[in-house]
This record gives structure tokens, C-alpha cells and sequence, in this order.
């Protein structure tokens, strides 16, 4: 049987940090999906850091986000009018699938960052549920 090397196991960490999947994880590194379950398991403590510093990344941006909220607004603004502008008096440099991309990127941004403020409240709501539940189970006596 072969033993993997530390290196690899730490890619396959990083695959299934990647990933989030073990049976994919498992088939990128020519491994069976039990090996891999079996090394995330055995460093939990590493995927529960990523998966920490990934929820503090998002809150960072968020707030990042939150912050320049009047300039976006103004940029959105400015882009709109400009849009207007070139679709009521159309020349020849102006090309309506660029403007239609334009739009649509400036709408998918926005839905984009909705999501992200929807997905940190259901992290937020999740965290307390767990809280609550393991005060509810200390107050029981249920052990860990």
C-alpha cells in the first residue's frame, strides 16, 4: 500500500478546500474517496480555519462594499445616463451588444453583492442556531 506524503496530503486538502467535494477531490488525485475523507477528517482544524477565513473575507468585502455605497450608486448612475445617451443618439462607434454587456454586468454586480449580504445573514443566523443548541445541550448534559 502506498503511503501518501505530507505534500500530498496537503494537496488534497487544498483540492477539497477547493472543491468542497470528496468524491471529486478523490478523482483529481488518482485516490479513493475514503482516503480523502479520512485526511480531511484528521485536519479538521485546518478546514475549519479556511473555512473561518473565508467567512471573514466575505465580511470584509461586505463592509468594504457597505462603504463605498454612494460611489457605486453615482458610478451606476453616471453609467446609466450614458447609456441612455448613446442608445437615443446612436454613431457609428456605438455597439448595442456592448452597451447591452455593460448593463448587464453593472445588474449582475448587484445581484451579486445581494446574494453575498443574504449568504453572511444565513452564516450569522446559522452560527447563533448552533450556539443555542449547544447551550441547550450543556444545560441538558449532553457531552461532546
Amino acid at each position: 500500500m502506498y503511503k501518501l506524503t505530507d505534500k500530498e496530503k496537503k494537496k488534497i486538502i487544498a483540492d477539497y478546500l477547493n472543491t468542497n467535494n470528496y468524491c471529486e477531490t478523490a478523482r483529481i488525485n488518482g485516490i479513493h474517496e475514503s482516503t480523502v475523507r479520512n485526511i480531511v477528517k484528521k485536519n479538521s482544524d485546518i478546514t475549519k480555519m479556511y473555512e473561518e477565513k473565508e467567512q471573514e473575507n466575505t465580511k470584509d468585502i461586505l463592509e468594504y462594499m457597505d462603504s463605498i455605497t454612494s460611489k457605486q450608486k453615482k458610478i451606476v448612475d453616471l453609467s446609466l445616463s450614458a447609456i441612455e445617451k448613446k442608445l437615443k443618439n446612436p454613431d457609428m462607434f456605438t455597439n448595442v451588444k456592448d452597451i447591452a454587456t455593460v448593463y448587464g454586468i453593472i445588474f449582475d454586480k448587484a445581484l451579486k453583492y445581494k446574494e453575498m449580504k443574504i449568504r453572511q445573514a444565513e452564516l450569522q443566523k446559522t452560527r447563533k442556531d448552533i450556539e443555542d443548541l449547544t447551550t441547550l445541550a450543556d444545560m441538558l448534559g449532553f457531552k461532546k
